[in-house]
């Protein structure tokens, strides 16, 4: 009698609406895992390792909870995105990232060594978004994927009257930022500010602005027409309810 074949450890998943907020073990596999009883986890992708918390249901049905969103933003999941998944045992589980294409997701690790972004080098993926409403100056500039984008401050932007300033509907779209109504801003000063996002129909594109609050962030650091500020989310201090951004003005 031929042997039989051993069980499988792996199984994969594609990235589809709502999967920010968990992500949902397939039940063939949750079968596999009966008698695993642990409440918590592991994700382990390169050198870093995470840890989730481990949701069940009551008909067996398993799927990575609180800690799944730390890593969807830390490696920027977007949907279309892979995620296969190898059990290690005791719910440790090793994870290969591929992107929409079907091949492995670019990365680049920091100076610091701490943390990983996705590359902005040789993607086909990337493009630059850019609004230039006078002459040839450069509004915002956003390579797609990135935690970060860079915008020209403008007249608008300082006003006394109602200034806001725009951010990049794709940059929103990528980071989850659609889903929170106010963000925190940290600049040269130190200062938090608490910005409200507003969000603007025009046709068949969204809008997405900071209004109250943005004034606020410009007074408290000096930002004048010409400055160029970089926007970059903080990893490290956001969640899917309360995003933190540091600004840079160069």
């Amino acid at each position: 009698m031929e042997n039989e074949l051993p069980i499988s450890r792996r199984f994969f998943k594609v990235m589809v609406p709502g999967f920010h907020a968990k992500l949902t073990i397939p039940p063939a596999f949750c079968l596999k895992l009966k008698g695993e009883k642990s409440e918590k986890g592991t994700l382990k992708h390169g050198k870093g390792t995470w840890n989730v918390e481990i949701g069940r249901s009551k008909n067996g049905v398993m799927w990575f909870d609180k800690g799944w969103e730390q890593f969807v933003q830390n490696y920027n999941l977007k949907i279309g995105d892979f995620a296969v998944f190898e059990h290690l045992g005791n719910m440790n589980f090793s994870v290969s990232l591929l992107d929409s294409t079907g091949c492995d997701k670019k990365f680049l690790m920091l100076e610091d060594g701490k943390q990983q972004v996705p590359s902005q080098v040789k993607s086909p993926e990337c493009r630059i978004e850019k609004r230039k409403p006078e002459g040839d100056v450069l509004i915002h500039q956003y390579v797609k994927g990135s935690s970060e984008f860079t915008a020209r401050i403008k007249e608008y932007n300082v006003r006394k009257r109602s200034p806001y300033l725009h951010i990049p509907t794709e940059f929103c779209h990528s980071n989850a930022l659609l889903q929170n109504t106010t963000i925190t801003l940290i600049g040269p000063s130190g200062i938090s500010c608490p910005v409200s996002l507003r969000i603007c129909p025009g046709g068949k594109t969204l809008y997405v602005i900071m209004t109250t609050g943005w004034r606020d962030f410009f007074s408290s650091n000096k930002l004048k027409v010409g400055d160029v500020c970089i926007f970059q989310i903080d990893r490290t201090n956001s969640d899917s309810k309360s995003i933190t951004m540091n600004v840079r003005v160069m």
